[in-house]
């Protein structure tokens, strides 16, 4: 159905069609559509649900090729959030919008696949990544953060699916996952556009200590090729770089803090 004001959206009525197969997480208190259109435009609060609603039609399958390859030993992590939240979207549209960027979101769909132990880490991340290419899934790239002095340490890959042109993969140890959430609020810190460079730079540090006490997985130096592609090496350094040329999507004293399901937008976090 479409929207408009005869039709307003229902986020409630779609929430349940994405839980009507597995829990989902979109936080506690969402912002109701004419909040999101309010705060981030009308544009990117319509397309946000638009795209949403074409998700739903294609997660359930999405999710369970997903699943039928995490290898013995792995495990899904925060299935929960596997879908993005219509005002963390809203929000990344209008950003992507005031900077011209055209790409297709890469996280509507972002999945984690986890290891008890860093020593399996790369076993299970090549294992996952034949077992969905085997399904039709295609790697469009491969990265790892896993190098000296980067505040944030993981795996990650885009793939395209038969059913969706862009979705997130990551894989983490118990223990990765463990900094990354430890460091969210640093992270957020270091990257807003309102803290003061000292408060940034503390925050960052923060980040590059707790993240420089990962060991390095084995065999990560020869993860030189994922499904085809070659595998990047970043090295996660200033967040100023990233936010010094961007306008914020959100402007006012009503502005809303970011919540969990807002974290960690694409393949930079």
């Amino acid at each position: 159905m479409p929207c408009g004001p005869d039709h307003p959206p229902d986020l409630a009525a779609l929430r349940r069609v994405f839980e009507a197969g597995r829990p989902l997480d979109w936080g506690d208190d969402p912002l109701a559509p004419a909040d999101m259109a309010r705060r981030y435009g009308t544009k990117a609060a319509t397309k946000s649900i638009e795209l949403l609603r074409q998700t739903a039609e294609i997660e359930p399958r999405v999710t369970a090729q997903f699943l039928g390859s995490i290898p013995a030993g792995s495990s899904p992590y925060q299935l929960s959030r596997r879908v993005k939240s219509p005002e963390s979207l809203a929000r990344k549209l209008r950003t992507w919008s005031d900077a011209n960027n055209r790409n297709p979101v890469e996280d509507l769909l972002r999945y984690t696949v986890l290891t008890q132990s860093p020593d399996e880490l790369v076993a299970s991340t090549r294992s996952t990544t034949e077992a969905l290419t085997a399904q039709g899934w295609r790697v469009l790239y491969a990265m790892h953060s896993y190098t000296d002095g980067s505040r944030y340490k993981g795996i990650h890959a885009h793939f395209r699916t038969p059913d969706i042109d862009r979705l997130e993969v990551q894989w983490h140890s118990v223990r990765s996952a463990e900094v990354k959430e430890l460091t969210t609020r640093w992270y957020e810190v270091e990257r807003s556009l309102t803290t003061s460079d000292d408060e940034r730079t503390a925050a960052r540090q923060k980040c590059v200590d707790a993240s420089a006490q990962l060991p390095t997985p084995p065999g990560i130096d020869a993860l030189t090729e994922l499904g085809g592609r070659r595998v990047k090496v970043h090295n996660y350094s200033d967040s100023r770089q990233m936010v010094t040329n961007r306008r914020p999507a959100a402007t006012g004293p009503g502005r809303r803090p970011r919540t969990d399901q807002d974290r960690g937008e694409g393949i930079a976090r």
